[in-house]
């Protein structure tokens, strides 16, 4: 007797343990519409694909939304619903496909998936040829690199947490911090604030610190803080196409900003037709296109500034064996406009060189 009402109690466990899980099959067995493919998608841009529904119920409303965007809403759909995907209404990336229906008594199911548009164009290897070398401040861990008017400018983050993050003015010849009499063109952050990319616009310097969410804004003649912006998540590389300000975050997305209030006017995800190319750092803006170091690498990718698709990858990989010696990875990347001349060095690299860019 002791046995049976063990295991009815045993049972009766297993039966309330087990039934969450049966309703919840139940109810996905249940859904009134459904997407008739079973995983994610993945395209290239430019191609147009089918996206088919089915629906197994009696329904008085259909919605598809991609990245909350509605493209397809129908009444009283039919069992089969189809709709066309032209890709080049977006951009590459990644996007979430919505599905929402509801049925005859206004019940509402929802059913979602990844949308991953990789792009059409295989990056061409580009290299690079090294010209004339300059000194590099060893102590600079570079982080930004940029020029204004023939003037060269720097950042440096802070891996010692010492206080060394700043930017200054640099002098091409010594490597050094440029120095006008009695003036020093420097700006320092403490030490709970490590310093990242810069880019100057409007007669400002703007610097991003990477995970403070905090960008500095300096006076470009006096190097005196004018206001601090804000945002989320961490800083990386910063650049600027003249209007807007664009920002790297670690990841493959870059962020267009307002110079004015640092909001974020639009992202785009960089991909190759691989796939995302993420560990974008610090960038610069050079005839019409972003350039940007991959982090940890010796590639420096060339991005379309609209859609995000890598239109090259340049192999640095002679400049890093010609400019490293005891530093680190390769990181700055600057544009003198007035001489139409590219420069990169390095973090703690003791050379910066000019390059010319082989297509």
């Amino acid at each position: 007797m002791k046995k049976i009402i063990i295991w009815v109690l045993v049972l009766g466990l297993l039966a309330g343990f087990l039934a969450p899980f049966i309703s919840s099959s139940t109810a996905e067995s249940s859904q009134a519409a459904t997407f008739g493919f079973k995983e994610n998608l993945a395209t290239t841009y430019g191609k147009t694909i089918p996206v088919p529904i089915k629906v197994t119920a009696n329904c008085s409303n259909l919605v598809l939304k991609i990245a909350d965007s509605v493209v397809l809403e129908v009444k009283k759909p039919k069992k089969k619903e189809l709709y066309f995907l032209d890709t080049k209404d977006f951009k590459t990336g990644a996007f979430l496909l919505d599905l929402q229906v509801t049925d005859a008594n206004g019940n509402t199911y929802t059913e979602q998936r990844n949308l991953r548009i990789l792009s059409d164009i295989k990056p061409e290897r580009w290299s690079l040829k090294l010209g004339t070398s300059y000194q590099h401040n060893t102590k600079n861990y570079t982080q930004g690199l940029t020029f204004w008017n023939g003037e060269l400018y720097e950042a440096t983050g802070d891996p010692n947490q010492d206080g060394s993050s700043m930017v200054a003015k640099i002098n091409m010849n010594t490597g050094e911090v440029l120095q006008k009499g009695s003036t020093t063109f420097q700006q320092k952050l403490d030490a709970s604030k490590f310093g990242e990319g810069i880019a100057i616009l409007n007669d400002q310097i703007y610097q991003l610190t990477w995970k403070n969410q905090q960008c500095f804004v300096y006076d470009l003649q006096t190097f005196q803080l004018k206001k601090e912006l804000s945002y989320s998540g961490e800083g990386w590389g910063l650049c600027t196409d003249g209007k807007q300000l664009i920002m790297s975050d670690g990841t493959e997305r870059l962020t267009f900003r307002d110079p004015n209030t640092f909001q974020a006017l639009r992202t785009i995800e960089v991909y190759t037709d691989q796939g995302p190319l993420p560990q974008l750092n610090e960038l610069e803006y050079i005839d019409g296109l972003i350039y940007a170091n991959v982090y940890t690498t010796n590639f420096v990718a060339v991005i379309e500034p609209v859609l995000g698709r890598v239109i090259a990858l340049i192999d640095a990989g002679n400049l890093v064996a010609a400019g490293k010696s005891s530093g680190e990875v390769l990181n700055g990347i600057a544009h003198n406009p007035q001489s139409g001349k590219i420069y990169m060095t390095g973090k703690y690299w003791p050379k910066m060189f000019e390059v010319s860019i082989i297509k």
